[in-house]
């Protein structure tokens, strides 16, 4: 099938496929000189068939403690200007600079060290010249400072109970008072506005404000959210994880009391693998039963998760609730033994696992906590955001990680008992918005017309309706019809009217600069007398090739990587993969969710590259090669009578 890219400048080509991506014709650089402001009239025309945008919402920068120790000297201006894509000089002096810039970002850095980062550069402040933060700003000299720093700024915060601020920096709090570091990070939330502030130019890059609500616990595990901003009136400073006690309810009690009117936000949990069960738990965090006007707020507040960032996948686990076979992709930690409390996998830091949890707990309390559409996202802790290139990673986290060596270090000292590997390059976060705006891209966001992918830029679009005609994925007016007739991922197909079983369109297109696809899967779950159920169908498979009618499975389409070179097969796989889908084992009666995911050819995995550069070989323990992917938000159906 000709690519949607090599046709995409081409109007009037005939080609069905192009009408649904209807999309925009890749990222815009930035005027030479810079940002500059961009005149309402200039603006693009919103496109009602939405095109799709790709950012990362999850980019420290040196206002993030742990960043600063791992030696990132970057602001998030220099954060701005890398998304946007410029050239950049990274901790270690490694120069990057992204193939295509972002579309959209956030800065969202540590709340809980807002302070303590800003009064240890400070010289007229008295914590200056204390010994943490002497040591703290030597923190840039090299690894093994770096890593020594590191440790112990960071156990101070996450393995006492309850987490409290560094007295030797903050000061005691005052009767009735906050501490300096409280009142600091007051005036560093400012400043984080005004940096997104500064580089947002509409139409062409959006910043959002934003930070990392970092609530820990038992030996580094972790409840984080990344908070959004839409824009308006934000609250005029952050309550922290340590103010919150490290409890996302109330982190949603505070966000929907303080930020009202024209102000607009979301939080987003991330790397949910690194949960130890709590994140999709069946109780509240502190162990109290849910109630069903604290899950409403949760549903408010929630309406996305990170599925894949640089610490791992958070899609499933195989042998956790599944044995869909993709479900080994990039998995940091192995399930958990009897005896293992941290640093090993449940069932219940899944995020499939939530998807089908959330259809149960919504026949108990009339609202599902777990209606969660998808974002990737990096979690770069080296100021470069959307650094998701295999061949050519910069590594993400500062000095432990900016070379080959010590990238490859990481990983082998990863195959332990309890882990699997080290760390990946991190994902993409993607939307079908209307322009490339904060309005429009946050409401994507909030509806959940988002997508996300392992890195590469790969497009998919899902749609669900009672009447869709079967090969309307070759129809010229196929987008249209699509939202005309049913409803995008993210939403809830409305109850049956008529006899018949749903139809879903599918389609998706391969990033230009990585391999062709090599087929597209619908992965769906459901609700039957009180028990959850699950099933993968590939529904496209590139080649010429047909699902077998029992296994619901493509034949393997010969695609091969050499691994001396990294080259890979460029005469198999797809440009494009599109299908009118239907459920064959819809049951009427069951509470239901469908998602798509796509799959690329096999391509080398950024271990390979970095071993190539080194001239050695890897163990056979670390994977060789990886399959890059996108997921689709999930469309629900709700019976009827439910």
């Amino acid at each position: 099938m000709t690519s949607f890219w090599l046709g995409a400048i081409v109007l009037g080509t005939g080609l069905s496929l192009l009408r649904l991506a209807r999309a925009n014709p890749g990222a815009t650089s930035p005027p030479p000189g810079g940002i500059r402001a961009a005149s309402s009239s200039a603006l693009p025309a919103p496109n009602p068939l939405r095109n799709a945008y790709f950012g990362d919402l999850h980019v420290h920068t040196s206002y993030s403690l742990d960043a600063y120790a791992m030696g990132n000297r970057n602001d998030p201006r220099v954060a701005y200007r890398y998304g946007r894509g410029e050239s950049v000089l990274l901790p270690g002096g490694v120069r990057s600079q992204l193939r295509v810039p972002l579309d959209f970002m956030a800065v969202t850095d540590h709340d809980i060290w807002l302070g303590e980062i800003s009064l240890c550069q400070d010289p007229t402040d008295p914590a200056y010249n204390t010994g943490v933060c002497r040591d703290l700003r030597w923190s840039n000299q090299d690894y093994d400072t770096s890593r020594t720093l590191f440790t112990g700024l960071i156990s101070s915060y996450f393995d006492i109970s309850p987490a409290r601020h560094n007295t030797e920096i903050c000061g005691d709090v005052p009767p009735g008072g906050r501490n300096k570091c409280v009142e600091r990070a007051r005036s560093i939330w400012q400043q984080i506005q005004r940096n997104a502030d500064e580089f947002y130019q509409p139409g062409l890059f959006t910043t959002f404000a934003g930070f990392e609500w970092t609530a820990g616990f038992k030996r580094v595990g972790m409840l984080h959210r990344n908070v959004i901003f839409r824009g308006g009136h934000l609250p005029d400073s952050v309550l922290s994880a340590v103010e919150l006690n490290n409890t996302p309810e109330r982190l949603w009690e505070w966000l929907e009391r303080d930020c009202t009117g024209d102000c607009q936000v979301m939080s987003i949990p991330h790397n949910t693998n690194w949960g130890w069960g709590r994140d999709f738990a069946t109780e509240n965090t502190d162990g109290t039963p849910f109630t069903a006007e604290g899950l409403k707020r949760r549903v408010r507040t929630e309406p996305l998760v990170e599925i894949h960032q640089v610490k791992g996948n958070s899609e499933c686990s195989t042998g956790l609730g599944t044995d869909d076979e993709q479900c080994n992709f990039e998995q940091l930690f192995k399930p958990c033994k009897a005896d293992d409390e941290v640093f090993c996998a449940r069932a219940a830091d899944y995020v499939r696992n939530a998807l089908k949890t959330g259809l149960t707990l919504e026949e108990q309390y009339g609202v599902n906590p777990f209606k969660y559409g998808f974002i990737g996202s990096t979690d770069t802790h080296s100021a470069a955001p959307g650094s998701s290139d295999e061949s050519n990673w910069p590594g993400a986290h500062s000095l432990w990680d900016n070379t080959a060596e010590s990238r490859l270090d990481r990983e082998l000292a990863a195959n332990i008992p309890t882990k699997e590997i080290a760390f990946n390059p991190g994902g993409l976060a993607a939307v079908w918005a209307e322009a490339n705006t904060r309005e429009s891209i946050f409401d994507a966001l909030k509806r959940r017309e988002s997508f996300a992918t392992s890195g590469t830029r790969i497009r998919v679009r899902f749609f669900a309706g009672w009447n869709y005609a079967a090969d309307l994925d070759r129809h010229a007016d196929a987008i249209q019809q699509a939202y005309s007739e049913g409803v995008p991922m993210g939403g809830d197909l409305p109850a049956r009217e008529t006899s018949g079983n749903p139809r879903f369109l599918i389609w998706a297109v391969k990033d230009p600069s990585s391999a062709s696809l090599q087929k597209v899967q619908v992965i769906k779950g459901w609700a039957e007398g009180g028990k959850t159920f699950e099933r993968v169908y590939d529904v496209a498979c590139s080649d010429g090739l047909t699902p077998d009618g029992k296994t619901h499975r493509c034949p393997d389409n010969g695609a091969k990587v050499n691994l001396l070179d990294c080259s890979y097969s460029s005469n198999k796989g797809a440009a494009e993969l599109s299908s009118v889908w239907s459920d064959p084992d819809f049951n009427p009666s069951d509470r239901a969710f469908y998602y798509v995911r796509v799959l690329e050819n096999p391509t080398c995995r950024w271990s390979t590259y970095d071993a190539h550069r080194l001239g050695m070989k890897l163990p056979d323990s670390v994977p060789s090669t990886i399959q890059e992917r996108a997921w689709s938000s999930p469309i629900w159906y709700t019976p009827r009578t439910q």
